[in-house]
């Protein structure tokens, strides 16, 4: 199993205490402002996810905390062991859903042999995972709760309407070199915390080898041009390639599409998501 290299990272340290009590408070009111029993996290044997887990059940519980993992042929044996344990390690509910049946029968529908280097193969697994998710959401009357991060959620890192679909994403403006700072503070275990980022899609996947750099220097260009930077400024303050600089800033600029919902055509005095916007509190509560 490839191990995750500890690269130092120049952005600021984050006071974990106060951001684990915050984000707790957040998923408390979100889910008592739905009128929800609980909470459904998508597990993946990842820092992200355990992160999540971890601070649903800080602010819940574990009993009102349920966790699902949905495996496919090219899943690491080595994930369900250790989605499992942190299951057990936060005493949590575990579904299992293996999607490869799905996978298959829907080759055999399309009469299109399965190939999960193409990314129309690669993007399935998330939305079918998505739909077995909201189902079991449903079910048990939860919302569901998501570990997408402000590095991945900025390149476009992700799949539209598939790990993006969810209800909350606690960790939607945390860089991911700071999630691992959550994941210590949390104790998540030195297993999870050490595993080489991988979100499963094919055989030998990593997420940094994928987006083309580390995500210590995926960060510190995001960090650099949330702060309105200039390219020389990142480059000189940083010692990183300006052609990494610019490889960011066109997944940022293309990924747009993926950061919106479907855009609509405005043509009334107030359009839904434009500029007709309603408080999440109900009226009757303010």
């Amino acid at each position: 199993m490839t191990q995750r290299t500890e690269v130092k990272s120049y952005l600021p340290p984050i006071d974990t205490n106060h951001i684990i009590k915050i984000i707790s408070d957040f998923i408390k009111t979100r889910l008592e402002e739905s009128k929800r029993s609980g909470i459904i996290v998508g597990l993946s044997g990842g820092i992200d996810s355990a992160v999540v887990a971890s601070l649903c059940v800080k602010a819940l519980n574990s009993d009102r905390v349920y966790g699902v993992f949905f495996p496919s042929s090219t899943t690491p044996p080595s994930d369900f062991k250790d989605v499992e344990l942190f299951c057990k390690h936060l005493n949590i509910a575990l579904t299992v859903v293996d999607i490869q049946k799905l996978i298959d029968v829907f080759s055999s529908i399309i009469s299109t042999p399965e190939d999960s280097r193409l990314m129309e193969w690669a993007n399935l697994k998330p939305r079918l995972r998505q739909t077995i998710w909201y189902y079991y959401a449903n079910k048990l009357n939860c919302l569901v709760c998501g570990g997408g991060n402000k590095s991945e959620i900025m390149i476009g890192y992700f799949t539209k309407y598939g790990d993006a679909a969810v209800d909350l994403l606690p960790l939607g403006d945390i860089y991911k070199t700071q999630i691992y700072q959550l994941g210590k503070a949390l104790k998540i275990p030195q297993k999870i915390l050490n595993k080489a980022p991988s979100a499963g899609l094919w055989k030998d996947q990593t997420d940094e080898r994928e987006i083309g750099m580390t995500y210590v220097e995926l960060d510190q260009i995001l960090f650099g041009l949330e702060r309105f930077y200039t390219d020389e400024e990142i480059v000189n303050k940083l010692k990183i390639p300006l052609s990494r600089v610019k490889k960011v800033k066109s997944l940022i600029y293309r990924s747009e599409h993926k950061r919106r919902g479907p855009i609509i055509f405005k043509m009334g005095i107030r359009t839904p998501t434009i500029d007709w916007r309603i408080p999440l509190v109900e009226p009757g509560e303010y």
